[in-house]
């Protein structure tokens, strides 16, 4: 692929990144319009997000997959054109049943353009510049979700809450025009598509996920059962959905385990604000600004965690971002009662988790496979990351629940589970190594 063919494929993946994370901060500022207009309370408002994130983190797994089989650039045209309708799903819908199919139908273009954007962009350069490319991914994620509660409020102090959802409408289109002129050269795996394997691992991530998020550990437990049956039918398919290799080899295993611990981490800077109200005694309108820090601090984290990666390792940055982001959440738990240390240890955890969820993580598994299956890689790092997300906030809200001063144990929950990851990045250095012998043999 030629310079100018290049920058203008990462362009056009970046700008489906920004769409979905303006989207992502944008629907905040007009549930309670949502609400009202559909007149549901929050119980049921709280379906909006919900479903989103459910059916997210389904077509995750599903799209990488089908990435590999009928290419990057179909299956993320198919990820922008299903957000698009879901996003005039919404926009028209006459009731609230018909607008959580909207956030449905968006949540699958999602999984079609997040794990596919990482999997393209690190196909497409070279080793030595595959981190500095991948750690623009977090640089335009931070970016919109920083503007989308900002543009969301706009336009609901000047426009109608529909807007909140059309405005993807042109985005979109200008997405899929120049998408439509970049030619991407990948060797398609043509082989029998695993249906079996699809519906059970949806039966399987909705139940988990959903048990997870509602607090029905019933569902989960079931979620969990039905995992050996979906190995066993797996088993028996000639081209898998679910490559049982990653969860048997040390290399995979170990990072997807890494990238989990990473997902519940990143969940902490949900309670800032949480914090600044209740310990810093700051009013709820000003509260929501001290993530700030936080959010700026992981955008730029992103993109120096992704070129120091190219100059010194990924594994080494990731250890350093766990350090950085333990050493944070230690400084909030102890001292963050101080405004002047509560906004520095923000901004110092803000830059840990910007490191150990950005481009060092996608880089490691791409080193322990073979680039042909990218796609599906990055795709159950995403999946695994959004599983600890959800996990994540219901443990530190048990914490908060059960102690009169819960935010020190809350903060000591993510320095241990940071503390954790190192010892399995360690852990993973020897087989690391002979991933890479056998590669180079």
């Amino acid at each position: 692929m030629q310079a100018a063919s290049k920058g203008l494929m990462l362009v056009t993946f970046l700008l489906g990144i920004f769409m979905g994370a303006l989207d992502h901060g944008i629907v905040g500022p007009a549930l309670s319009s949502i609400f009202q207009a559909f007149d549901v309370d929050s119980s049921w408002g709280g379906w909006s997000m919900t479903i989103y994130t459910l059916t997210f983190a389904v077509s995750i797994p599903v799209l990488g997959k089908l990435s590999d089989r009928f290419g990057r650039k179909r299956t993320f045209m198919f990820g922008i054109s299903m957000f698009a309708l879901g996003s005039i799903v919404c926009a028209f819908a006459p009731n609230f049943a018909v607008f959580l199919a909207g956030r449905a139908i968006q949540g699958i273009g999602t999984g079609g353009i997040f794990p596919i954007t990482a999997a393209q962009i690190a196909v497409s350069y070279p080793p030595e510049q595959r981190g500095a490319k991948l750690g623009l991914i977090g640089v335009v994620f931070g970016t919109g979700s920083i503007l989308g509660p900002i543009v969301g409020g706009a336009i609901i102090k000047y426009l109608e809450w529909e807007w909140i959802f059309l405005v993807n409408i042109p985005i979109s289109i200008v997405i899929l025009i120049l998408i439509s002129r970049i030619k991407l050269e990948q060797q398609v795996q043509v082989k029998p598509i695993d249906y079996k394997g699809i519906s059970l691992l949806a039966v399987v991530i909705l139940a988990i996920m959903y048990g997870i998020t509602s607090g029905q550990w019933l569902i989960a437990v079931i979620g969990l059962a039905a995992i050996p049956l979906l190995v066993m039918v797996e088993k028996r398919q000639a081209d898998p959905i679910v490559n049982l290799s990653y969860f048997q080899r040390r290399p995979t295993l170990l990072l997807l385990i890494v990238t989990f611990l990473s997902g519940a981490i990143m969940t902490t800077s949900f309670f800032i604000p949480v914090f600044s109200e209740k310990v810093l005694q700051m009013a709820k309108g000003d509260s929501g600004f001290t993530v700030a820090p936080f959010a700026v601090a992981s955008a730029l984290a992103s993109y120096f965690g992704g070129v120091l990666a190219d100059k010194l390792g990924a594994r080494r940055i990731m250890a350093i971002g766990f350090v950085i982001a333990a050493a944070g959440a230690i400084a909030l738990g102890m001292i963050g009662e101080e405004p002047a240390v509560f906004y520095a240890a923000t901004t110092v955890m803000g830059f840990g988790v910007g490191i150990i969820i950005g481009a060092p993580i996608n880089v490691l598994m791409l080193q322990a496979v073979e680039l042909k299956d990218a796609g599906s890689a990055i795709g159950y790092l995403s999946l695994l990351r959004s599983m600890g997300s959800s996990l994540g906030p219901v443990i530190a809200g048990k914490l908060l629940a059960t102690y009169s001063d819960g935010f020190p144990y809350v903060f000591g929950f993510s320095s241990v589970l940071a503390f954790i990851s190192l010892i399995l990045l360690f852990m993973s250095i020897p087989a690391a190594k002979a991933v890479a012998a056998s590669k180079t043999a």
